[in-house]
Parts: structure tokens; sequence; C-alpha cells
């Protein structure tokens, strides 16, 4: 199932990235229809442009975003934590990771490091990264593990699986729009771990005026590409 996921998503969703598909189509349907002039290329091509435009101008991506994210908010206050498990990313998981840290004295950080390329590289540079960053912060490093080089969701889970956490408390940080599917796939693990989101994405302004001073076509464009390719992977694991 891992390699058929793997594939899947690194490869598949890539080509199928929406904005990517849509921009090559409209470029080979105008070289179509410049030199066919045909009637159902022209019609081809107007849907081509309305779908662009609906997820230009529109904050498709941001409802998207916002259906991933919902559901996890991070609480006050933990009690009796004894794990903070960070996948690989966004250096606010590395950080939010430290606050915690700082707070539960007792636990350890476990780093599911690794990097998302097709093809395996014998540098790990997101742990490199990642050490680099503890050190800066003066964390004690002793209570860092740096674990694995999982390239999917799926890997990093079975490099969770492999640390036998067991039924103790452990906490999850990644991004709030990857939280979700992380659940998805723990659960397919039997693992149980306490949701910590950081880099939220969703624009939660209530104002239509506030709505507008943040309007930007190539942020609806990135967060429409964004709820694509995380429900992708859900979709694909689903059916894997």
């Amino acid at each position: 199932m891992n390699n058929l996921y793997f594939y899947f998503s690194k490869i598949l969703a890539p080509l199928l990235n929406p904005t990517n598909f849509l921009f090559l189509t409209l470029i080979i349907l105008f070289i179509i229809y410049y030199k066919t002039k045909k009637k159902i290329i022209f019609k081809l091509l107007t849907i081509n442009i309305f779908l662009l435009s609906i997820i230009s101008f529109l904050p498709i991506g941001n409802f998207g975003l916002n259906y991933l994210e919902k559901d996890f908010i991070n609480k006050e206050q933990y009690t009796n934590i004894d794990n903070i498990v960070v996948l690989s990313g966004a250096d606010k998981r590395l950080l939010a990771s430290v606050k915690l840290g700082n707070k539960y004295k007792n636990t350890e950080i476990y780093y599911i490091g690794g990097n998302a390329y097709i093809i395996k590289q014998n540098t790990n540079e997101e742990t490199i990264k990642a050490k680099k960053i503890y050190e800066e912060l003066n964390f004690d490093m002793t209570r860092v593990h740096f674990i694995g080089q999982s390239r999917n969701t799926i890997e990093n889970f079975k490099e969770i699986e492999k640390l036998n956490l067991g039924d103790r408390k452990n906490i999850l940080i990644t991004s709030a729009y990857h939280m979700k599917r992380s659940q998805i796939v723990a659960k397919e693990f039997n693992l149980e771990l306490i949701p910590y989101v950081v880099d939220s994405k969703v624009n939660r302004q209530n104002s239509l005026i506030n709505i507008y001073q943040d309007f930007s076509v190539s942020s609806n464009l990135s967060k429409f590409n964004l709820f694509f390719r995380e429900i992708i992977g859900i979709i694909v694991f689903k059916f894997t």
C-alpha cells in the first residue's frame, strides 16, 4: 500500500495540480483554436477560463482549507504529556515543539525527518536544519531524537509506530491543514496522538472589508492547490 500511495501522492498529484493543469490546458486549447477555429475548442477554452477565474477570484481554497483545519484547536493546557512527535516541515513546527518542551520539562521530542523527493538522498537536509534550530534555541539536545528517512505521511507513521509509544500521552505537531490526513493515517496504525496544529492557512475574517484587504489571486491559487493536494492524499490513502 505504501508504494502505491507514495507514487500517487508524489507523482500523480503534482501532475494534476489544478492550476498547473488549467494553465497548461489553456495554452494548448488556445493554440488549437488559433489553428482550427473550431467551436468546440472555443467552448472548452471558455470553460477553462471560467474555472481559472473562479479559483483565482473566489476564496474556494480558503473554504477547503477551513474544512481541513476546523476540527483541530489547540488546548491552553495539557496534562501528563510524555512525548512530543514532530513531523518534518515548516520551522513553526520546531518552534512549537520547543515551546511545549520548555513548558513540560519531562517530555521527549521525536523529530520524524526525511524529505519528499521521489529519489532518496544520502543527506537529510531537513534533519540537519532541524538540529541547527534546536541548538540555536539552546534546547536540551539530550531530549531530542531524530528519527527516520521518511518521504510521505505513511512512512512518517511507520517510523512513529516503531517508537512503541504505547498508551503514553503523546502530542503530534504538524501544519493545521495536514492534521486531518495525519489523524486518518494514525488511526490506521492504531496510534493515539493528541493533535497540536501550527501554520494555519485559513483567513477567518468575518468582515467582507477585511477579506477584501487580504485579497490575492496568487494566495487563492496557492490555497486551492494545497487543499487539492491534501484531499488527493486522503482519497488515495483510503482507496489503496
